[in-house]
């Protein structure tokens, strides 16, 4: 398990909490480490919103490269020298490069070159980025957050086939020594079951849900894991849950939720998870 861990920083934001979680986690699962410092192309792209009719494509052009200039000098100077005194100092392999781009297609472009594990990265509401990752890759994306400790969170639901969350959530707990904690949520803004292939059923009675989660809680609870059902919103329980139990890492699956209160379509529902959430989040496919 995250044998080869991908850390993408934006140069809209850096976090060096992901750097310890980095040391941390290579050190359980003896990974390698891969350091990708992203310049984006929105911060190069505004030194041609700012231009004004008298400046020349030629001085454009300059700015645009003294900006990408000042940007290797911070990831030199800076990232990768904080890398190094973390990463090296724990004798962890890591290898490092500097790209220009967009942050999800940069690191969806990296995926196809090689092989990784897992996503660690951090996550900021202030900068630039969307986040388009988070539902656009096909591995574990770990997004660091504030709080230190060793319980799970692991999250079920009606909306997801709640496969790779149970099995995977064990198998962690197992391998860091930390408790877990299901938190099963009959989500009754959007009711329906989605399947083994993520396809969304009609819409189903309330009771019907609450039928199904009480089977997959007493499946759990015959595998040692303390579970609660809890009938709600996705995310206002999962918060709910978290303030209450205060997890090191939260577990999501690929729920797919469609709909919010009063029926109205949503989307970016990971986007909107981690915006709200101190907690560190791990979404899986």
């Amino acid at each position: 398990m995250f044998k080869n861990i991908l850390i993408p920083i934006s140069s809209e934001f850096y976090s060096k909490a992901v750097l310890h979680r980095s040391v941390f986690l290579a050190e359980k699962f003896k990974s390698n480490i891969s350091l990708i410092y992203i310049i984006e192309e929105k911060t190069l792209s505004q030194t041609d919103k700012i231009s004004d009719s008298y400046r020349t494509h030629y001085d454009m052009a300059e700015t645009k490269n003294e900006i990408i200039s000042k940007q290797k000098q911070t990831a030199d100077s800076i990232i990768f020298n904080d890398a190094k005194f973390y990463l090296k100092n724990k004798g962890i392999l890591f290898d490092e490069k500097i790209e220009e781009g967009e942050f999800s297609i940069v690191i969806k472009n990296e995926l196809i070159k090689k092989d990784y594990d897992l996503i660690l990265m951090g996550f900021s509401n202030e900068c630039v980025l969307n986040y388009r990752l988070l539902d656009e890759v096909d591995i574990p994306v770990w997004v660091e957050g504030q709080v230190t400790g060793d319980t799970i969170l692991s999250i079920c639901s009606n909306l997801a086939p709640n496969q790779k969350v149970p099995d995977l959530s064990l198998e962690l707990s197992g391998l860091l020594d930390w408790k877990i904690n299901m938190l099963y949520v009959v989500d009754i803004e959007d009711s329906v079951v989605v399947d083994e292939q993520g396809k969304r059923s009609e819409k189903k009675p309330e009771r019907d849900l609450i039928f199904k989660g009480q089977s997959f809680v007493e499946e759990m609870k015959k595998r040692g894991v303390n579970i609660e059902l809890v009938k709600g919103s996705l995310g206002k329980e999962i918060n709910r849950a978290a303030e209450k139990i205060n997890p090191t890492l939260i577990i999501l699956g690929r729920e797919q939720k469609k709909k919010g209160a009063l029926g109205i379509p949503i989307k970016n529902v990971r986007k909107k998870i981690a915006s709200k959430c101190k907690y560190s989040m791990l979404f899986l496919h």
